[in-house]
């Protein structure tokens, strides 16, 4: 079993991988950690804390109650929130569910006045070739990493309540949802302009990578430089 380790769960352990053989009486995420606390103090104060670390398992996020078996990779992380606290960061292969997404990130907060919302689809063409399919792929860690980097970045720019950002990858068909933006504020202008941001700044920050299938084959997407002109829009602007 390979096991790895984020930010700062890594920096405790003060390792990012080991191989273990999976001990007796381990079979879920949860009896893992609590074998894993025994195995050095750096271990022990990286999983003190259960509400602070999320897992996956074969590159998948899972509850602690997930199980495991020899040959899985295991990766340890905590979650990536921008600075409020209230913001939340999630890549994962499923679907989401834009009305209860929204209603979670506002709801319970009578100070918030507007939530600002972007939900990107995966379109059935590329220029004039019709497409089949489109398989997202990104760098795990890194990917979770660079986008709390841009939540952090609107939250300093904005006066924000919360901010949620869903990015799905792996293989996607014509109308499925691929990604989720959403800013909330007291007020409209601050929601509006950091969901514009956030969106704008994920299109050239983040690590996806985007295969194509159409009707000539397979292509990886190259970069844009209009994504790059949106991106640049908001430097001139903090100028």
């Amino acid at each position: 079993m390979k096991l790895l380790y984020f930010a700062w769960v890594r920096d405790r352990i003060g390792t990012a991988e080991e191989d273990v053989a999976l001990p007796d009486g381990v079979a879920t995420v949860d009896d893992l950690v609590a074998w894993l606390r025994g195995r050095s103090p750096g271990h022990a104060e990286a999983f003190a804390e259960l509400s602070m670390i999320r897992a996956a398992v074969n590159h998948e996020h899972v509850r602690l109650d997930h199980p495991v078996a020899n040959g899985d990779e295991v990766a340890f992380f905590p979650p990536v929130t921008g600075g409020s606290g209230k913001s939340s960061v999630r890549v994962q292969r499923e679907d989401f569910d834009i009305g209860a997404e929204i209603e979670a990130l506002a709801g319970g907060n009578t100070a918030t006045g507007a939530v600002a919302s972007f939900v990107g689809l995966m379109r059935d063409f590329h220029g004039k070739e019709t497409l089949r399919s489109m398989t997202l792929e990104h760098y795990p860690g890194m990917t979770e990493r660079e986008i709390g980097r841009i939540v952090a970045e609107a939250e300093r720019r904005w006066p924000l309540d919360a901010v949620l950002v869903v990015h799905r990858y792996g293989r996607l068909t014509p109308g499925d949802r691929i990604v989720l933006v959403a800013a909330a504020s007291a007020h409209r202008q601050p929601a509006l302009d950091a969901c514009g941001f956030l969106i704008d700044w994920l299109k050239t920050r983040a690590p996806f990578w985007k295969k194509e299938e159409g009707e000539d084959g397979a292509r990886w997407v190259e970069a844009r430089s209009g994504d790059d002109d949106a991106a640049r829009r908001w430097s001139a602007r903090e100028n």
